[in-house]
């Protein structure tokens, strides 16, 4: 008992701790970010592209934050070291109309963001054209997929009655995915589950006696695998448990989101 309650302790501490680590590397990279964009500021004024008023510098500065972000992603997602394109895109051009309005070239405001409701329509198009699977091929090694198992939609999935495992591949544009694995027959083999989305809640609830890996990444958002926890901007996990190589029965999961959370927890 006493042992149960030392590992406990133990385990939230070092949560604290992880957290503590990932509050202090997001300040320092808004520091960074606040260098760059100050930085640029100046060097436009004193060039003379455009007269800056100190006073009014912050509304220059903050869309700036939003390009030089999207532009860092984009340069991660290009050399396959984590970001995505959607999110990447979407920040670049939020911030580029911000900044056309404060020189006045355009009219766009901060709530004008709604306006690009349309950008999700073409990156809807573009996912369903890209039928790539590399990433999640590559991540799946040997594991067999069935093409019948392939799931496109708008809103929640779910899985909580009793129900036969199969490879599942579940693509949604927002919405929650539900599975409860506990309740489910996992055939004697890998099962591979892929799921991706743009904005929504991941549960996945496993067996104690199933083996499983998993490689979870979220661009905005927090992650949550058994006893590890990831939480902020880019945020990803790869785990795999003890037994995972010897054993037969075992699940892979590959969950990718734009924003949201994502649990796996064995119960």
């Amino acid at each position: 008992m006493h042992y149960k309650l030392y590992l406990k302790s133990r385990t939230s501490f070092s949560t604290r701790i992880r957290r503590g680590e990932q509050v202090m590397r997001f300040l320092k990279f808004l520091f960074a970010m606040v260098l760059i964009a100050f930085g640029i500021l100046l060097v436009l004024n004193n060039v003379g592209l455009y007269d800056i008023k100190i006073s009014n510098a912050w509304g220059y500065m903050y869309p700036l934050f939003f390009i030089v972000y999207g532009l860092v992603s984009l340069w991660k997602y290009l050399r396959k070291k984590g970001g995505g394109w959607m999110f990447s895109s979407f920040l670049i051009i939020f911030g580029t109309l911000l900044l056309l309005d404060r020189f006045q070239y355009i009219s766009f405001g901060f709530w004008d963001v709604f306006q690009l409701w349309p950008l999700f329509i073409v990156y809807l198009g573009v996912s369903i054209i890209n039928t790539r699977q590399g990433g999640w091929n590559q991540y799946l090694g040997g594991a067999t997929y069935t093409k019948g198992s392939s799931h496109f939609s708008i809103g929640d999935y779910q899985q909580k009655q009793e129900w036969n495992l199969e490879p599942l591949n579940l693509r949604n544009l927002a919405g929650d995915f539900y599975l409860d694995l506990t309740k489910a027959y996992i055939p004697d083999k890998t099962t591979p589950i892929a799921i991706r989305s743009l904005a929504g809640d991941v549960t996945v609830l496993l067996p104690e006696h199933i083996d499983f890996r998993v490689d979870a990444a979220i661009n905005a958002g927090e992650i949550i695998v058994l006893n590890d926890i990831a939480d902020g901007i880019n945020r990803n996990i790869s785990y795999e448990s003890e037994n995972y190589p010897n054993a037969s029965k075992k699940v892979d999961l590959f969950i990718r989101l734009k924003a949201g959370s994502i649990r796996v927890e064995r119960i």
